[in-house]
């Protein structure tokens, strides 16, 4: 017996990781189906709904391919690929400033606000408008996608499936519209983490080494620098940093030409770009990685359980997993004396009507059967087809009972179940014939499950209802030869 707590996805797999190994399953079936008889009698074994039987089947064969294990190698090289992006970042910008790693102690403020927030700030339009504009179809910015795409393709121990794992990751995430938060957390994370870096850079080149900063211009005028400091600097003097004045300022631009200035001014220019860049850029990065992760955590929770039963693939594997059920066992049985009296042969009432007539009845049959069933005499009256309601019943009964047709031929759908209401018309029209067979349609189909089993069990059936007289057929051609030949011991009654 398969042990359903072993066979059930660890804790590991979560609804993302089942939603995704699932997509990669069906895109490598894709080139041909893979060997799961093992993995689908487990799945039909350790799950009770068919969505979760879908899910577990595409998990085990995930497992012998590879995918959780590449999942789990993305989780412990993300962190890495993460910070090495991160520290390209913040040295980028301080290398573009040259505020702390060039060789002179003279910096421009102006140039270094600029270099050190610039690209932030291109960026963080473009990932504004692309949430605005795009929404949902928004795969995210490009610094978090290169983070995903660097980490499925880095060399280390990487799978043979990795990149087809890539593609399910983010057709899954797309779907339902989480792929631009996840990006976006990753990029919001990096550059969050840079500008962590850049201000402990900067603020131990402040604190241990003098700085003069300055601003430097040809075609612009003081005031320019003055409104510009002011402008950026009133953010940071909300946190609490000093801002320069306009003294300051132009005090600065003096100390260009050469003038000297006293410390507490520089400091206040230190202060000044170490706020900007913590209130421009580490505070809304901060907060946009906030934002994002839970946007990211509220919708990974719509994933759980999700399998589209319509997808064409899928439901050729539910077709296969019906075929393991068991047969279905005979539903809410008439109940009758412990002994049940055979059906009579032939009405004590009347005699039978004229040598070889012949009525044809279909009870509840599948809506997509064609009538008259091809392949069969129509009968002595047109054959009629009854969905098994009462005044249908009682109108054919009425029938049977006056015309007393010497066969009467009851078509049923082999597939379904026998029940109390096919019992019951049995027993009530069989009486009305001379002899009565039941014709078993679809059990002759090679696609049906278990044709078999079908027959078997309306056998049984009808042993067990005391209908041993009634004959059963599986083919439009038995039929025909049941309704041109007598049987032995039929031939051996009408001579008695």
């Amino acid at each position: 017996m398969i042990d359903r707590v072993s066979t059930v996805p660890e804790l590991g797999a979560s609804p993302l990781a089942l939603a995704v190994v699932a997509d990669a399953v069906q895109r490598v079936e894709a080139d041909g189906p893979l060997d799961d008889a093992a993995a689908l009698r487990q799945a039909f074994a350790a799950q009770s709904t068919r969505a979760g039987q879908v899910q577990q089947r595409a998990w085990l064969l995930g497992e012998r391919l590879g995918l959780p294990a590449e999942l789990a190698r993305w989780r412990h090289l993300g962190w890495g690929v993460v910070l090495a992006l991160a520290l390209l970042m913040a040295f980028t910008g301080l290398g573009l400033a040259r505020a702390v790693l060039g060789e002179g102690r003279s910096i421009n403020a102006v140039a270094a606000f600029v270099s050190l927030l610039g690209l932030h700030l291109v960026m963080l339009l473009v990932w504004l408008g692309g949430i605005l504009l795009a929404g949902r179809r928004w795969a995210g910015p490009l610094l978090g996608r290169a983070a995903l795409a660097l980490t499925a393709r880095l060399p280390l121990e990487r799978g043979p499936h990795a990149l087809t794992l890539l593609q399910s990751f983010t057709a899954v995430l797309r779907r339902q519209g989480l792929l631009g938060w996840l990006t976006g957390a990753v990029s919001h994370g990096i550059w969050t983490l840079a500008f962590v870096i850049t201000l402990a850079v900067l603020a131990f080149g402040f604190a241990f080494h003098a700085y003069t900063l300055t601003w430097e211009t040809t075609i612009l005028s003081a005031g320019f620098f003055q409104r510009f400091v002011q402008f950026t600097g009133a953010l940071p003097a909300l946190l609490g940093f000093a801002v320069p004045d306009a003294a300051a300022v132009q005090g600065v631009g003096n100390a260009a030409a050469g003038a000297a200035q006293p410390l507490a001014s520089q400091r206040e220019w230190a202060w000044w770009l170490m706020g900007c860049v913590l209130a421009y850029g580490l505070l809304p990065r901060a907060l946009l990685l906030l934002l994002s992760l839970w946007r990211w955590h509220g919708g990974r929770r719509r994933l759980a359980g999700q399998v589209d039963m319509a997808d064409p693939y899928v439901r050729r594997i539910v077709a296969r997993l019906d075929a393991l059920e068991p047969p279905p066992q005979v539903i809410d049985p008439e109940r009758r004396p412990a002994v049940a009296p055979a059906v009579p042969r032939r009405a004590s009432q009347a005699a039978p009507g004229a040598p070889g007539s012949l009525a044809v009845v279909g009870f509840e049959l599948p809506p997509e059967q064609p009538w008259p069933v091809p392949g069969l005499p129509p009968g002595d009256e047109a054959p009629e087809r009854i969905a098994g309601s009462a005044r249908e019943r009682e109108a054919v009964l009425a029938r049977l009972a006056q015309t007393r047709p010497e066969s009467l031929l009851l078509v049923v759908s082999a597939p379904a179940s026998p029940d109390r209401g096919t019992a019951r018309f049995l027993r009530e029209a069989a009486p009305l014939a001379a002899r009565c067979a039941l014709l078993l349609l679809g059990a002759d189909d090679a696609a049906a499950a278990a044709p078999g089993a079908a027959v078997a069990r309306w056998r049984q059936w009808l042993d067990s209802e005391g209908f041993e007289a009634v004959a059963g057929l599986q083919t439009a051609q038995e039929a025909m030869n049941w309704i041109a030949n007598q049987t032995p011991a039929e031939a051996e009654q009408g001579t008695t």
